[in-house]
């Protein structure tokens, strides 16, 4: 019987389908391992989002082939997977790779077919997670806002929302299993629409789990509307108190280039708000660094605004050109020579804020 080991690489979603990966394997007389090293087919569940993301998944591969001596196949699922198949770019990646190993490319509008061809949406449930008390549900899939720097509404499935039924159906396993904490994720959770949106969903499970306290994965300020606030003020003792409100870039000139639905003074009065609702509240962000539009005198001004900002910690990431994407199309793949200078000053921002500390408190236990 072939072994399989299950690597990720990226966001909460991958997190949250290779558990299901892992579980359908098994589900299906399949034999999961936990190091790769005993693996006889190891599935990188993979990121496209930056260029980096792309190069993790290269370096792993050729570990796998230096050190393994089992691995007899590797199975490239998900977003860079996607990428390869949307491009015609096999070549090119076994040109990059290096190493004589065999890889099956299956993006995500195929990624369990390798499992079974037929598996269908009630299947897919999954019934714990890697920690022991806090477990992500996947409520929605897909994006439709096109950022111009974002290559994941080209790469996901198309604007897709789970059956409320079905999420309901996994949590209530999950929290059988001792999982009283649960974290929604999904490309775009803020998206979800299934006989309500993300937040009608939230109440219902608030109502029907009362033990349950819930986390939301990455909003942008505009989802953040009144009636999210009137539920919040409401169920504020039921949610875990950390949010992540992308920001990208406090400069409303590269937010309008970004294709950003918001300007930098709407994120700031989201932002204290939410500081007025739940004065303890734990705020992240994310930040791209080295845009095309941010010159050095820009760049200033970002740093001056995101020290000031006192949030918890910021996601840093550097300007990654993405093929396909406006910005692409746009810019081609111009980057800042001082990129790498200007994201080492931002996480400075983070060490004195103590941003190791309070992620220590917001990740997966």
């Amino acid at each position: 019987m072939n072994r399989y080991f299950i690597r990720t690489f990226g966001c909460k979603t991958n997190q949250y389908e290779s558990q299901l990966i892992k579980e359908l394997l098994v589900r299906h007389g399949k034999k999961v391992v936990e190091n790769y090293l005993d693996a006889d087919i190891v599935v990188i569940n993979s990121c496209a989002v930056t260029y980096a993301a792309e190069r993790d998944v290269y370096k792993f591969i050729r570990r796998v082939y230096n050190e393994s001596k089992n691995a007899k196949r590797i199975i490239l699922s998900g977003c860079y997977a996607e990428y390869v198949c949307n491009h015609n770019l096999h070549s090119k990646f076994f040109e990059r790779l290096s190493v004589d190993l065999p890889v099956d490319f299956l993006g995500n509008k195929n990624k369990y077919t390798f499992i079974n061809p037929k598996i269908c949406e009630v299947e897919q449930t999954i019934t714990k997670f890697f920690g022991p008390q806090r477990a992500y549900v996947k409520i929605q899939d897909g994006c439709n806002n096109f950022c111009s720097y974002c290559i994941v509404p080209y790469l996901r499935n198309p604007l897709i929302s789970r059956p409320e039924e079905n999420i309901l159906k996994e949590i209530e396993h999950l929290y059988k299993n001792g999982y009283t904490e649960i974290y929604l994720v999904g490309t775009n959770i803020a998206k979800y629409n299934f006989q309500g949106d993300f937040i009608d969903l939230s109440e219902k499970i608030l109502k029907i789990f009362p033990k349950i306290t819930l986390l939301f994965s990455s909003l942008n300020p505009s989802d953040l509307t009144e009636k999210f606030f009137d539920f919040l003020i409401r169920y504020k003792n039921r949610i875990f108190s950390h949010f992540h409100i992308a920001l990208q870039s406090p400069v409303d000139e590269i937010l309008e280039d970004m294709r950003r639905d918001y300007t930098y003074g709407e994120f700031l009065k989201v932002i204290n708000r939410l500081k007025k609702v739940i004065p303890d509240v734990i705020i992240s962000s994310d930040v791209i660094v080295g845009y095309p539009l941010e010159t050095k005198e820009k760049f200033k001004i970002v740093f001056d605004r995101l020290k000031n900002l006192n949030l918890n910690w910021y996601h840093i990431f550097p300007y990654s050109p993405r093929y396909s994407t406006e910005c692409y199309k746009k810019y081609g793949n111009f980057t800042w020579s001082d990129t790498k200078l200007r994201v080492r000053q931002l996480n400075l921002i983070n060490q004195v804020a103590g941003g190791n500390y309070f992620k220590q408190l917001c990740k997966v236990i």
